[in-house]
């Protein structure tokens, strides 16, 4: 291809990304490092921002509950995300439903969902799902209780994203030949033993996939909390971006504070994706 027809056709798209990707990030780079009063141009402040951030512990609790929420989710979102694949890969009949009930949940727009999942727990609006709790004797405060919430917040987000990696999964399941097991069958594998040795590891790459974007989304959730869980701060629910939220635009609009944030979450999300990203590397290297 000419370098004249190469940059006409990705000319306009490379301009985009660096419209939309590059100028933000470098504007937040620089308001990181200033205290940016709305409205006003920023004033170098060096690294107060940071200092302040570090030693805050509401940032602190933010961060631990967003790294962790992350973790917890991701993880489980992987299991059941598998276990479902398998069942929908083993189904005869009513698979053409069963996909088209799952992936209901995930075009659902997150806002609408989250509003509709809390009805479920929330008393004031019935609370179905309480009602029936209580039939057997178990009574929990879903949305003023810190576990119970975080509990709820995982649910959620799982009841919203697994149809995503149960997709992922099931493509997989149907791509893989027959020979392999066939091979381990006829050596004596059980059923765990196929799975752990011949079809996870070629899963591997389908799993680091959905690992990837399950830590993103997880990272910079914010629609779910403030949904069901408006009094995050209070509630022990609060997450980076909905701290972000409260710091730059709803509280005291401290946007250099804001932009800050911003990078510290960029740096936790390199950390948390760094493995994926290396193996992803080293296989496309051909590396073991």
């Amino acid at each position: 291809m000419r370098t004249r027809t190469f940059v006409a056709l990705s000319g306009p798209a490379i301009a985009l990304m660096v419209a939309l990707l590059v100028v933000p990030l470098v504007a937040t780079v620089r308001w990181s490092f200033q205290n940016v009063p709305v409205g006003q141009p920023g004033v170098f402040n060096g690294l107060d921002n940071y200092r302040e951030l570090l030693s805050s512990p509401r940032f602190g609790e933010a961060a631990l509950f967003t790294v962790g929420f992350a973790v917890v989710v991701t993880v489980l979102k992987v299991v059941l995300g598998y276990l479902v694949a398998l069942v929908l890969d083993r189904a005869r009949y009513g698979r053409a439903i069963f996909l088209g009930v799952l992936l209901a949940t995930y075009v659902v727009p997150t806002v609408v969902g989250a509003l509709d999942f809390s009805w479920l727990f929330n008393d004031v609006f019935g609370g179905p799902v309480n009602r029936l709790l209580e039939l057997a004797g178990i009574r929990i405060d879903w949305l003023v209780s810190e576990w119970p919430a975080r509990a709820l917040l995982t649910m959620h987000m799982l009841w919203h994203e697994i149809p995503f990696a149960v997709l992922i999964f099931y493509a997989g399941l149907q791509g893989l030949p027959d020979e392999p097991l066939e091979a381990a069958s006829l050596d004596g594998a059980s059923w765990w033993q196929k799975q752990r040795y011949v079809v996870i590891p070629a899963l591997g790459r389908l799993v680091s996939f959905v690992c990837v974007i399950s830590i993103m989304d997880s990272l910079k959730v914010f629609d779910s909390i403030r949904i069901i869980t408006p009094a995050a701060s209070q509630l022990g629910t609060e997450s980076l971006m909905t701290y972000v939220f409260q710091i730059a635009l709803n509280d005291s609009y401290r946007l250099g504070i804001g932009s800050a944030v911003n990078l510290l979450t960029i740096v936790v999300t390199l950390v948390l994706l760094l493995p994926f990203l290396r193996s992803t590397w080293r296989d496309a290297r051909g590396l073991s």
